[in-house]
């Protein structure tokens, strides 16, 4: 059931998940549909300062730094709500060898020419390759794009592949 929140509908029950970190606490909520097919992250974030926190970070505030790392911790639980067997640290290692390796694509084709679809395609494909349980998922969260439209370039890129192969 649906309940009226600030002029939009949301479920009678929101999903919260938090995790404490080195003097801060963080909270994620969903109150959106949870039976979406794509991976959303949450409807809100409050990061707060820790009951045991040290005096120091008390003072500090939340800084740049902080909420840096509470990105991580962000990335977790949207793992964790979604049920995804990549959680943690493993999660973070994926993501950053998706970047690293769209990085070092694009500058092997060059910056300004065209073929980010391809790199896509070929990040997708090695890391299918390796056994990963959901690439569409984990290229999703690392190049902040939906699965549809993941979908979209990665179906222009197989397109492309095809045509040159025939043209060979």
């Amino acid at each position: 059931m649906f309940q009226e929140n600030r002029g939009r509908a949301v479920p009678d029950r929101s999903v919260e998940l938090s995790r404490e970190d080195t003097g801060w606490v963080i909270t994620a909520r969903w109150h959106s549909d949870v039976g979406s097919a794509g991976i959303n992250g949450p409807d809100e974030v409050v990061i707060r300062v820790a009951d045991d926190a040290a005096p120091e970070v008390r003072e500090r505030g939340i800084t740049s730094a902080v909420l840096h790392r509470m990105g991580r911790q962000v990335d977790d639980m949207v793992a964790e709500f979604h049920v995804l067997p990549s959680v943690g640290a493993y999660q973070v290692m994926v993501r950053r060898y998706i970047e690293g390796r769209l990085a070092e694509l694009a500058q092997e084709r060059g910056a300004e020419a065209d073929g980010f679809e391809s790199d896509l395609l070929a990040v997708f494909v090695d890391l299918a390759g390796r056994g990963h349980a959901d690439p569409l998922g984990s290229l999703a969260t690392a190049t902040g794009r939906s699965q549809e439209s993941l979908n979209s370039l990665l179906d222009v890129a197989r397109k492309r592949n095809r045509h040159y192969r025939r043209s060979e």
